[in-house]
């Protein structure tokens, strides 16, 4: 959908895509069936303790690679796509990409923290407080960021199809290693696809009709 938009000629491309409100209400909606599922939890459910059973398969073999990866891939991939989307954006004189590029991620990270805080799960009587993904839900934020300003900025197909398939494979890196290391169960990682989701889409929502 948005990899084969095309700018309207005389018209300034809006920053949200015509298919952001369905996906975001999707994502809200998914967020709050997983918050309400897990709310206050100590224990996991039986879907959550299921899958655990193949993260710990997995965490016996490659623990140490899924700890490098959650050490130096999410924030240094995500400071890499903020800088590229708001070069691009400030080259093609959309400001607000711009404005999107440089405070979508933060605000995924900033909503994380707070939806912790209400939610309140925890795993096994240890104090961390655990949905949703924080790392997740900022590589998705930023993956989004960088699928959004290439559609509005003026780059070959092949980059937006490229560069759409290069963020989904960051986000899934980063979900794996959280899982293989076993610090989030599965429905942490989706909640914190959703979180990334809802947050930069309205965000693109919110400029987009602020700009209009």
């Amino acid at each position: 959908m948005a990899l084969a938009d095309r700018p309207v000629a005389g018209r300034v491309q809006a920053l949200a895509p015509p298919w952001g409100p369905a996906v975001a209400v999707i994502a809200l909606l998914v967020g709050i069936v997983l918050a309400a599922l897990v709310w206050h939890a100590t224990r996991l459910n039986p879907f959550d303790a299921w899958v655990l059973r193949g993260q710990e398969r997995a965490n016996a073999h490659v623990n140490e690679a899924a700890k490098t990866v959650s050490r130096i891939v999410p924030a240094g991939v995500t400071v890499v796509i903020m800088a590229a989307s708001a070069a691009l954006a400030w080259r093609s004189g959309r400001r607000d990409a711009v404005v999107l590029a440089l405070t979508a991620a933060p605000a995924a990270f900033a909503a994380e923290l707070l939806l912790k805080r209400l939610v309140h799960r925890q795993w096994n009587g240890e104090p961390a407080l655990l949905f949703p993904s924080g790392h997740v839900a900022v590589a998705t934020a930023a993956a989004m960021t960088l699928v959004l300003v290439l559609r509005v900025v003026p780059v070959a197909t092949a980059v937006r199809v490229a560069a759409a398939y290069v963020c989904g494979l960051f986000v899934l890196v980063v979900a794996a290693a959280r899982l293989v290391e076993t610090v989030h169960p599965m429905t942490d990682i989706v909640g914190g696809v959703m979180t990334g989701l809802v947050v930069t889409l309205g965000e693109a929502l919110a400029i987009s009709r602020w700009s209009r």
